[in-house]
């Protein structure tokens, strides 16, 4: 029995029509989820400064900066307004020296630039270790289990995020333990632990070395 030939022209024809379908589709899809996951970001930026600013009354979003660190690494800076007046800045920064990847931080500031909060917004360390270094998480007591406790107001301590209250940048970068510093590191986390605190100084230390055009306000 003679094998049947492939009309191959007809086949390109035919996975070209599949791969048109399939694309228009993935766009479809694209734009109808684009607008919801904008405004989902937007919303967990909005919850972010709320957590590291002191109290404001204007749109830090609406008032930005972006500014090179000394590592080449761009700083988006918001600035916080209440009654008018500058309160404070909120830096955030992506570092790609991270254990098994990027990892986003957001510094508070007050408005001389001292650290006033850290947070971080988004990474992929690994559970146990690094994250200890990123995660902010309320630990419940066996009392307030008994007494089905309520959820804590703020933020949940990190003795590796709240060490970095009250620096100011400026001067010689900031390093863990291990490499000299005064930094305390999490042991099996020396990684993200230099990842981070190179990301808050890159913050600190821009907004010292910038601060005067900061504190001039900026724009969308």
């Amino acid at each position: 029995m003679a094998a049947q030939k492939v009309n191959i022209p007809k086949l390109g024809i035919f996975l070209g029509v599949v791969a048109a379908v399939a694309s228009g589709l993935l766009s479809a899809v694209y734009v109808s989820t684009a607008e919801a996951i904008a405004v989902n970001q937007q919303k967990k930026t909005n919850t972010a400064l709320q957590q590291v600013l002191p109290p404001f009354d204007n749109v830090p979003g609406s008032e930005t900066k972006t500014i090179a660190s000394p590592k080449g690494w761009p700083v988006r800076f918001y600035i916080a307004r209440k009654g008018g007046d500058i309160v404070g800045y909120a830096g955030e920064v992506v570092t790609p020296e991270g254990f098994s990847g990027d990892v986003t931080v957001m510094v508070g500031l007050e408005a001389d630039g001292s650290v006033r909060k850290v947070i971080v917004t988004k990474q992929t360390e690994t559970p146990g270790l690094g994250t200890a270094i990123t995660d902010r998480k309320v630990q419940k007591t066996i009392v307030d289990l008994i007494r089905g406790g309520t959820e804590a107001t703020g933020l949940a301590p990190n003795r590796f995020l709240d060490q970095y209250d009250g620096r100011q940048g400026g001067g010689t970068p900031w390093a863990v333990a291990k490499d000299g510093g005064d930094v305390d590191a999490k042991t099996g986390a020396t990684i993200t632990s230099r990842a981070v605190c190179g990301a808050v100084y890159a913050v600190a230390g821009t907004c010292i070395e910038h601060l005067q055009d900061l504190s001039q306000g900026g724009g969308q």
